[in-house]
């Protein structure tokens, strides 16, 4: 295979990875050459034995990775012509490894705008359905990430913790099955915002627009709870360009960083 050095970037975010069996592990390595475009759609992969000389792994465990990313919808196996990768419009955009591949190879504008437009469309219904639906308990576990989030060092992994938990407690709190099954998404999406915790960190206006959101639902108002949820976001989103476009300032040299 071309370019078989590691590709993921160093200080990527924790998130979810496949790292057990071997099998596990050569398909995250083609997954994400895959997702970065070393491997364009319509292209034919490597032979198994070309795969299973790169990574010192059996015919078993090359045919299990093929199998793992066809699952996915990254591939598509054919007798006689190879393995193939599929468009990009096949690809299951929701899958985890998927995701997280994506973003561990330095995410284009493009994935950015479109994660974070999928989060607009739902963590803003979601708080609103918490407003309406969240116990006691739920209020509780809002409250105690909230307090992480304004009172743990900015930008620690205790206030990152917090955040992504403050998130996936709406989330729960929607009741509504179909909106936690996207907590997957969402983390992603928070993934990206710390991955860029290097350049920035959480500035007074998004804990604030946090205890917004938590009070939104304290007090059982809807309405109040989407807004607040929406304009959460929108900050957030900004302030991940933001750092995006000094980073490009910095490495292209050009002395516009802000400092």
């Amino acid at each position: 295979m071309r370019g078989g050095g590691d590709t993921t970037r160093p200080g990527t975010a924790p998130g979810r990875d496949r790292s057990g069996s071997l099998s596990d592990r050569v398909a995250s390595e083609i997954g994400r050459r895959i997702v970065s475009g070393h491997y364009q759609p319509g292209e034919t992969l490597p032979t198994e034995p070309k795969v299973q000389e790169e990574f010192g792994v059996s015919r078993t465990a090359v045919r299990e990775a093929v199998r793992l990313l066809s699952a996915k919808g990254l591939t598509v196996s054919r007798p006689k012509i190879g393995t193939k990768v599929r468009p990009r419009t096949d690809w299951n955009m929701l899958d985890p490894d998927v995701l997280k591949w994506q973003i561990d190879q330095r995410p284009s504008d493009e994935f950015i705008h479109s994660l974070f437009e999928m989060r607009e469309i739902i963590e803003p219904a979601a708080a609103a359905r918490a407003a309406e639906r969240a116990t006691p308990a739920e209020i509780e576990a809002l409250r105690l990430a909230l307090d992480g989030i304004q009172n743990r060092d900015r930008g620690s992994a205790d206030q990152i913790k917090a955040d992504l938990a403050f998130h996936m407690t709406v989330l729960e709190a929607s009741h509504n099955p179909m909106i936690r099954s996207v907590g997957g998404l969402i983390e992603s999406g928070l993934v990206i915002s710390f991955s860029l915790g290097w350049r920035t960190v959480m500035g007074d206006d998004a804990v604030f627009q946090h205890r917004d959101v938590y009070e939104a639902i304290r007090d059982h108002n809807p309405d109040e709870a989407y807004l607040a949820m929406r304009r959460l976001l929108r900050n957030a989103k900004g302030n991940v360009f933001d750092s995006i476009w000094i980073g490009r300032s910095v490495e292209a040299g050009d002395g516009n960083e802000i400092r």
